[in-house]
């Protein structure tokens, strides 16, 4: 009885950490376009066309409820030679802020 109480347990958390995996992947693609949306209104370059995901931390949304807050980070170039990095923030599905380190142009 323990023996199956202990699978049921790994299971379920291997079943956790799977679809949190999996919810994150969606988010990083919210992420990913809210990037180079913001690079394409500043008319500079997103490198290597990807985001990547350096913390996650909880936080209270407007609506109270508590969320997920992920912070993407991602790298961009004014003229392809000097490598600058950017930020984006999500709430839950939202986009929370996009931060540009300061740079220029050529």
């Amino acid at each position: 009885m323990a023996s199956y109480l202990g699978n049921l347990m790994l299971m379920s958390v291997l079943a956790f950490f799977l679809v949190f995996w999996w919810k994150t992947q969606g988010v990083k693609q919210f992420a990913y376009q809210a990037a180079k949306r913001r690079c394409d209104e500043f008319g500079v370059q997103l490198l290597d066309q990807s985001v990547m995901l350096r913390s996650i931390s909880f936080r209270r949304a407007p609506s109270g409820n508590l969320s997920l807050v992920r912070r993407f980070e991602f790298e961009f170039s004014t003229s392809g030679d000097k490598r600058y990095r950017g930020e984006v923030q999500m709430l839950g599905l939202a986009v929370h802020r996009i931060e540009l380190e300061t740079h220029r142009f050529p």
